[in-house]
Formats: structure tokens, sequence, C-alpha cells
């Protein structure tokens, strides 16, 4: 397949296939958190295995998400400003790896009984490996191509690897639960060994094979100026509210999941196979989506995937209790438009890292995708504690036999959740501003303010690259980097 450079700009019009493939593979691994992390993992740390009460386990997962938030914004700034002979995306992702490694088997596999302390520390480590490894990741994405509909094929595809994932990892828990015998342990142990079989040779495979555009502008702006595009940019403030709206809805259905299916609809052993049928009809579903935004725009592919949870989400009411067909079908149903506003959002964010580019002249897209990373963590991490919290409020409790009031109540908040938070991002998203002919015309202004430059000259020094990696000059950078796009310029 070819993919051509244009003059001026930092990336391919048309990703090859196998710089597509080399960089949505990784987002198989990263689903090991994406979903786990709200499904399973809570629930898990709140059995009996492991003893933490419902109330405990979501303030830990609450309150950590959130702490975590503060890493993301450094992780961002530092991986714009590194400069060295690997690039300055791949040293983050590389360090971040091993780390995020650790944490996932640390917090999968705890042993046995765990503390308070013990989770906590765990889960600081993983959700700092994960940052160190998804943010400069998606903001690779970003430089790839300045093309405003190939974006939306690189955040698409790369969200159908993270929903890929999410089938993979519940595809073992789903065979252990229909031998009914198989523990909570047994069936986390295995997404570990998942998570960790996947991330080795896809991050190889990333840092190996893309190639990493030249920078020319800065990397980085004032406070100040930054504050002011975060607070009065209009297509920023939009994405932001709406990654926190939609983060925080996936995430507290998805702690309920388990409980819905178990208690609601009296399928106390399909839970997990319920789920694969919801994630593997968001698969299949996504190059569905990705014509869509081709077709219209990202911004009303993203309108309409709010109108179809309006639609699918009421039918949960009309499934028959225990009844595994019916269920099946409109569970699977409801999961068609489930990776939409992931990537849709991702896609639109390197839109607005353009708008950041003409406005403070400065190539820091990783800084931008640290704001959408936090948001994405506010909603996920709140969500839980959020869900368990309404939950014990309306008298819901997973651990006795709840009364016929109590249950009708749980049905109602997990079915009305993502329509009410559909509507709220309807309202939030209208009049949104940035459109393919807009975002074609930064892309201009951004061919003309290259032009007048060889290379970005705010690069952070080099000794501040731990490890004594070996390093360039800013000059011998550039020159590296543009030998290394030109020379993979046809695959």
């Amino acid at each position: 397949m070819r993919s051509s450079l244009r003059s001026g700009d930092p990336g391919e019009v048309r990703l090859g296939l196998l710089r597509l493939i080399a960089y949505v593979v990784p987002s198989i691994s990263f689903a090991a958190l994406g979903m786990p992390i709200v499904v399973h993992l809570p629930q898990f740390y709140a059995s009996q295995e492991i003893g933490l009460s419902l109330v405990v386990t979501g303030t830990v997962f609450s309150f950590l998400r959130l702490l975590d938030v503060g890493i993301d914004p450094v992780v961002g700034y530092l991986s714009d400003r590194w400069r060295t002979r690997f690039g300055r995306r791949r040293p983050m992702i590389a360090l971040g790896a091993p780390i995020l490694a650790v944490g996932i088997w640390m917090v999968f596999v705890p042993g046995g009984p765990a503390s308070v302390t013990y989770l906590c520390f765990w889960l600081f480590v993983m959700y700092l490996g994960w940052s160190m490894t998804v943010i400069p990741h998606l903001s690779w994405g970003a430089e790839l191509t300045p093309d405003y509909h190939e974006r939306s094929r690189i955040y698409g595809w790369s969200q159908a690897a993270v929903i890929f994932g999410m089938v993979g990892v519940l595809v073992a828990p789903a065979f252990l639960e229909a031998g009914g015998k198989a523990s909570q342990a047994l069936q986390v142990w295995s997404m570990a060994i998942f998570a960790l079989g996947a991330l080795v040779p896809s991050i190889a495979l990333c840092i190996g094979v893309l190639p990493e555009p030249e920078v020319k502008l800065g990397t980085h702006a004032g406070l100040i100026p930054t504050l002011k595009f975060l607070l009065k940019d209009p297509a920023i403030r939009r994405v932001m509210a709406v990654d926190l709206i939609e983060s925080t809805s996936q995430g507290a259905r998805g702690a309920m999941f388990l409980f819905f299916t178990r208690i609601a609809l009296g399928l106390s052993t399909s839970g997990g196979t319920l789920l694969l049928a919801y994630f593997a009809f968001g698969f299949l579903c996504i190059p569905l989506w990705i014509a869509l935004a081709r077709r219209i725009g990202k911004h009303r592919a993203l309108y309409w995937s709010y109108l179809y949870t309006f639609a699918t989400s009421p039918l949960l009411f009309l499934i028959p209790y225990a009844n595994f067909p019916v269920a099946l079908a409109i569970i699977a149903l409801n999961g068609v438009n489930y990776g939409a506003p992931a990537f849709l959002l991702r896609a639109m964010m390197a839109d607005i890292a353009d708008a950041d580019t003409v406005r403070n002249k400065s190539e820091r897209a990783g800084l931008m995708y640290s704001f959408l990373s936090l948001t994405s963590k506010f909603g996920l991490g709140w969500s839980v504690g959020i869900a368990f919290g309404v939950l014990a409020w309306i008298g819901f409790d997973p651990k006795i036999v709840n009364a016929p009031a109590a249950i009708e109540n749980f049905r109602l908040f997990y079915i009305s959740l993502p329509v009410i938070c559909g509507v709220l991002n309807l309202a939030v998203m209208h009049g949104y501003p940035l459109d393919q002919a807009h975002q074609q015309q930064l892309r201009e202004e951004i061919a003309r303010l290259r032009e007048g430059h060889h290379s970005a000259e705010d690069i952070m020094p080099s000794m501040l690259v731990p490890g004594g990696a070996a390093l360039a000059s800013d000059s011998e950078a550039v020159t590296h980097v543009h030998d290394t796009a030109s020379e993979h310029t046809r695959l």
C-alpha cells in the first residue's frame, strides 16, 4: 500500500497497512486495564476471596484513579519535549511498559487476601505504567497523519483493537465460568496472562516499525496561554466534557454489569458470555462507524452514536427473567455502538492538537492527550464509587437476597444511566466548531509555520533522559527522523 508524505506536514496522508497494524496492536494489551479495572477487579477485591468491603473497594479504586490524574500532564509534557535518537514517543513507552507489566501482575494476582495498603500501592504502579505507555501512544497516532478522515481510521482501528483485547481477555474466564467451578481468582489470573502475553510483542512492534515525524515548532507553551486555550477553545472544552460524562457512564455500567446479569436478569452463570457478546458486536461494528465518520464527519457520527443509545437502552426493560436468548440478543444490540464515542473523541482531539499548534506555535500532542486521559480517569475513577454508593443508597447489596423493590430500583438506575448521560453529551456537543474544512485550514497554517523552522529550539536538554541512552543534538535528531521517514515512504 502506497503512503506519501506532504511537504511541511509531520505525517503520512494515508498510513500503510503494516504501520497501521503496528500502531493499533498495543491497544490489545491496554484493554487489560480498560475493562477489567471497572468490571472484574472491584468485584474481585470486594469478594470473600480477597476480603475487602464493597464501600472500601469502591473508595480505593476511585481515590487512586483520581490521585493518578496528576501524573498525566507530566507524562504528556515529558513525552513532547524529550529528544533522543529513538524519537520523543518511543523512550516513554519503552520505560512505561515494564512498569505496567509489573503492576498488572501484582494487582490481578494478589495471591490471596490483600490489605488496603497493598491494593493502593500496586494500583498506583499500574496506573503509572498505564500513563507512560498510553499517553505517548495516543499522541503518536495524531502525528502519523495530518488528514482529517485518516485520523478516524487510525483511532477507529485502534479502538477495534481495544475491543478485541476486551473480547480476548474474556474468553478464558468465560470458559472457566461455563465449567461452574472456577474461582474469581483463577478467572482474573487468566486475564493477567492474556494481557502480559500481548504487551511485550505489541510494544516491540510499535516502537520498531513506526516512524517519528520531525519536530519543527516549539514543544511547550506557557501556563497562562495553555490555560486560556483550555478554558476558551470551544472544541477542547466540549470534547473533554463529553469524555468525562462518557467515561463515567461506561465505568459505572461496567462495574454493575455482572450484578445486573446475575441478580436483575437471573442469569447467574452467563455474565461473562453476555459481556463477550456485547464487546464482540462493538468490535464488528467499528468499520461502520469509521465509514459514517468519513461520510458525515466525526462530531456528527458522535451524535448518531448517542441517538442509537436512546433507541436500544430501553430494550433492556423487555428482557424476561432468566431468559438467556433474549438477553443475548438485546445486550448484543446495545454493544453495536460501544466503541464509537471513544475513538471519535480521540480522533477529534488530534484535530484540536492542530488548533493548539496554530494558537501557541507548539507541537505538543502529548499534553493535549494527557488532558483527555485526565478526563477519562476522572470518569472511570469516580464511576465505581458513584455506582456502588447509589446501590447502597437504594438498598441494593449484591451479597444478600434483595427485596424486589431494591432490585427494580437497581434495574431502573442501570438502564436509564446511559440515556441520561447521552442527553447531556448531545447538549454539550451542540455547536461543535471543528469540522473538516476548519481542520484543513489549520493544517495549511501549520505548514506555513513549519516552513520557517529547521527544528524545535526548546527541546528538553538531552542529559535529562534517564538510563544513559544514546542522544543526538536537535539537528542530528531531525535529520535522523527525516531520513527514517523518507526510507519508509513506501511499504
